[in-house]
């Protein structure tokens, strides 16, 4: 299916010492808010057209056929090639592409759900990522960064180009949602990049490269695994659509794409058809508070909230029942509201989960002060049990 108006998508490449599982390399998403910028990078790369980028160009040329035959769909235009320097990447696509906003909510739920300290720095932490672009893509368009990528290199580099390639034909062919809630999104971002790492690990065997021992989230924090979700579990979804039926099979999951990181964990649920359920509060706030976030987490993230201060298999485990939930973060002022209901499919599985959480609890050194309520840096939390669904509700200020 080609898409009306192309969507205009950065996939940013990244090195350093994260990619050792995947050959050297990562890639998250990004949109951009204005295609201008695009024209801005053409224009500043105009005179790069030297030795370097006749290699980057001619390794381009054969990736592309070779993209093309192994996974059975055609380019319908040239793609061009720009290259960028680090300082460039870091100067346009860092601090200027950021919601600060949003990067201080989420920050404000992490801690609130207890998985960085309150000295976290989210804005430091995301502005860092920008600094290790390798390569990007954006509609029919490679971007390299000089620094980093080497056409030299022609195994590490056309798996690079594979990767980056593959999401241009996504453009080209499929339509892809963006997806209501961030556990939705997760899930079709994973189907989207590990299409493409899978392409691009064809490249890397078939021009002898050695298979690698995949990477696992224990090997980052939680809020890095998060981040990383899509590459740590998306290509071995895409892998299981293909031993069952081929290419044919993988894109037939970009006409009814997964929605929920539960699916992608466990692909025989979205081969049965399994979705997770629609979650609602009964009741209303007051309505002196102003809602500023309403959302679904999913499986994946309360498996990071309670490996942030519990083993790793308590954490598969308690969160393997999840069936569905809803948060929703309210503010008045400095004083903040959060409400969490969370789904489960049995009452096993939900007594799994609330004996983890209660250990996570007194990990954190919270104070029990009833029967159903603790305290903790300064936070009132309170826990409610009904029926197959557990809510947390957790009420505190924020420093400015």
């Amino acid at each position: 299916m080609r898409i009306g108006k192309p969507r205009i998508i950065v996939l940013l490449m990244l090195s350093t010492v994260l990619a050792s599982f995947i050959g050297g390399y990562l890639i998250a998403s990004m949109t951009i808010a204005h295609p201008s910028t695009i024209t801005v990078v053409k224009t500043v790369t105009e005179t790069s057209k030297d030795r370097y980028w006749n290699a980057a160009k001619d390794l381009l040329d054969y990736v592309m056929s070779w993209v093309e035959e192994d996974r059975g769909l055609r380019f319908n235009r040239n793609v061009e090639l720009v290259v960028l320097t680090r300082e460039w990447v870091i100067k346009h696509w860092g601090l200027g592409y950021l919601n600060l906003t949003e990067v201080k909510l989420e920050e404000e739920l992490y801690k609130a759900l207890f998985m960085v300290p309150e000295s976290y720095n989210l804005t430091r932490v995301k502005l860092g990522q920008s600094g290790c672009t390798v390569a990007a893509s954006a509609d029919n368009t490679i971007y390299v960064v000089k620094e980093y990528f080497d056409p030299s290199k022609r195994l590490q580099a056309g798996r690079v180009l594979a990767h980056e390639l593959t999401h241009i034909l996504q453009g080209a062919y499929f339509k892809i949602p963006k997806g209501r809630f961030h556990d939705e999104r997760q899930a079709i971002r994973a189907v989207v990049e590990g299409d493409a790492d899978l392409v691009a690990l064809d490249y890397f065997l078939e021009h002898g490269g050695k298979a690698e021992a995949r990477g696992h989230e224990e090997e980052f924090d939680p809020v890095t695994s998060i981040w990383l979700f899509p590459y740590l579990y998306g290509r071995e979804f895409i892998q299981y659509l293909r031993e069952l039926g081929g290419w044919e099979k993988v894109n037939e999951v970009y006409l009814r794409m997964p929605r929920s990181t539960a699916e992608i964990l466990h692909p025989e649920k979205y081969v049965e058809g399994w979705e997770p359920r629609r979650v609602e509060f009964a009741t209303k706030v007051g309505e002196d508070w102003r809602i500023l976030s309403r959302d679904r987490l999913g499986e994946f993230f309360i498996r990071q909230m309670l490996r942030a201060h519990l083993p790793m298999e308590v954490a598969v485990r308690a969160a393997e029942g999840w069936s569905g939930d809803l948060i929703e973060y309210y503010g008045r002022g400095d004083e903040r509201l959060l409400r969490w209901k969370i789904m489960w499919e049995s009452r096993e599985e939900l007594e799994e989960f609330l004996t983890a959480f209660l250990k996570l609890l007194e990990e954190v050194n919270a104070e029990r002060v009833g029967e159903n309520r603790w305290m903790w840096d300064g936070r009132v939390i309170d826990l409610r049990v009904e029926g197959l669904s557990i809510t947390l509700t957790e009420n505190f200020k924020i420093e400015h």
